[in-house]
């Protein structure tokens, strides 16, 4: 009863939010703006200290990025937007070329750097190679926004050269890829070593697109062999279905792991499914839907500020989803774990996502007013301000982790250009 009392309290200081889905979009861009450095780099959060987030993480600026460059190109963005995105990506490029080239400890598998462009040589999880495949398809989109503008040369020169080795952003990611997809890495939250769902699916998406963009710049042979190796990741990939569940297990063939991480679900199978999807999926798609469902069942349970259903407004409250059902990352320590936004957004984004391909085994409509029901969850807990964290506590539902987190403030972008 005290955990409820808390969290209602923690409700009464919220002003009512309920359908303010698009101004909170327009406060997620200012939040991501906000992150993104002069030179190029993007800060995973300004929280310096309990946890200290103040570094370019290779994956979560790729993320945004890819999230920047579709807003830059959608006709809706206002040209003044517009252009400074534009700017912000030439940024990007020059600054991912100068990290291909510094020297770090583990080639394009480092996780992060520092923020004056120096790798990073603390203790730490490496090599995480979901970094390259993910750059390398934020960066293939904006190369072929470029040919298509006329500007082959300027791609030649930065973003994709057949010449070996390679010297260009795009080209350096699929060899490194294409080179080291059956070794084992770190996984996304950099805890475990292994094969991952998260890390593999994006590695094969990388290879599938990486091929159609050398095919289309002349250079075949490379086509041909990144198409070979997306085959043999995605042999490796079936082997991730659990057909006991009827889910996808998030990691196999792990080294050391965690004692307390006993169960194979994950959030970071359906963010595999989302950040890889353009329209269609390059993932099984109802064992990722029974995968998100098993997670919101136990996360229901696990979770006391699920125990309320509805909002100030009389709007429905849809499940706060974590990361995994036994984690104990509690966003500045460990012991307990929370609700995360990106996962709770994630759930809404994955649903939308289905909801737009008519795959039929789910009424869209209820696909639709679920997913809605996730962005009232998140409206709820917000700061008044729009302030997004990296987590929110599972009792009373204040903000708590990393302040203004990047990854946050994308996954709202994301999951409402799906959602509206």
């Amino acid at each position: 009863m005290k955990n409820f009392v808390l969290f209602a309290l923690g409700l009464m200081s919220i002003t009512a939010r309920a359908q303010d889905y698009s101004g909170q979009y327009q406060r997620s861009i200012s939040g991501v703006l906000a992150n993104i450095q002069l030179s190029g780099a993007v800060v995973a959060s300004p929280s310096t200290s309990e946890p200290n987030y103040s570094y370019d993480w290779v994956r979560d600026t790729a993320l945004t990025m890819k999230t920047m460059a579709r807003i830059a190109y959608a006709p809706e963005t206002p040209s003044g937007l517009k252009q400074d995105l534009l700017m912000k990506l030439d940024r990007w490029i020059h600054w991912e070329l100068h990290l291909q080239e510094t020297p770090k400890l583990t080639d394009l598998g480092e996780p992060r750097f520092n923020l004056n462009g120096t790798a990073n040589f603390d203790p730490w999880g490496r090599p995480q190679n979901d970094g390259p495949a993910l750059r390398a398809l934020t960066a293939m989109e904006i190369a072929n926004h470029w040919i298509n503008e006329g500007r082959l040369k300027e791609v030649q020169t930065l973003l994709y050269n057949g010449v070996l080795p390679a010297n260009t952003l795009i080209k350096r990611d699929l060899e490194y890829v294409a080179h080291h997809w059956n070794e084992t890495s770190f996984d996304l939250w950099e805890e475990e070593r292994g094969f991952h769902f998260y890390t593999l699916t994006a590695q094969k998406v990388a290879m599938l697109k990486g091929a159609l963009l050398a095919r289309r710049l002349g250079d075949s042979a490379a086509a041909d062999f990144y198409n070979d190796q997306a085959n043999q990741i995605q042999i490796l990939l079936n082997g991730f279905y659990d057909p006991s569940s009827g889910t996808i297990r998030y990691t196999i063939n792990k080294v050391g792991g965690l004692p307390h991480k006993t169960s194979s679900l994950d959030i970071a199978v359906i963010l595999a499914a989302i950040q890889t999807f353009d329209g269609s999926f390059y993932v099984p798609v109802k064992a990722v839907y029974q995968t998100l469902s098993s997670l919101t069942s136990a996360f229901n349970s696990i979770y006391s500020i699920n125990q309320v259903k509805q909002g100030f407004s009389g709007e429905t409250l849809g499940v706060a989803l974590g990361r995994y059902p036994q984690d104990i990352y509690s966003g500045a320590g460990f012991g307990e774990g929370n609700p995360w936004f990106l996962s709770t957004l994630a759930s809404a984004e994955f649903l939308c996502d289905l909801s737009h391909t008519n795959i039929g085994f789910r009424a869209k409509s209820n696909l639709d007013e679920i997913s809605k029901s996730q962005f009232n969850r998140v409206l709820h807990h917000m700061l008044p301000n729009g302030a997004l964290s990296e987590q929110f506590n599972r009792h009373n539902g204040y903000e708590q982790g990393a302040r203004d987190l990047t990854w946050s403030y994308v996954s709202y972008l994301t999951a409402y250009r799906a959602c509206f």
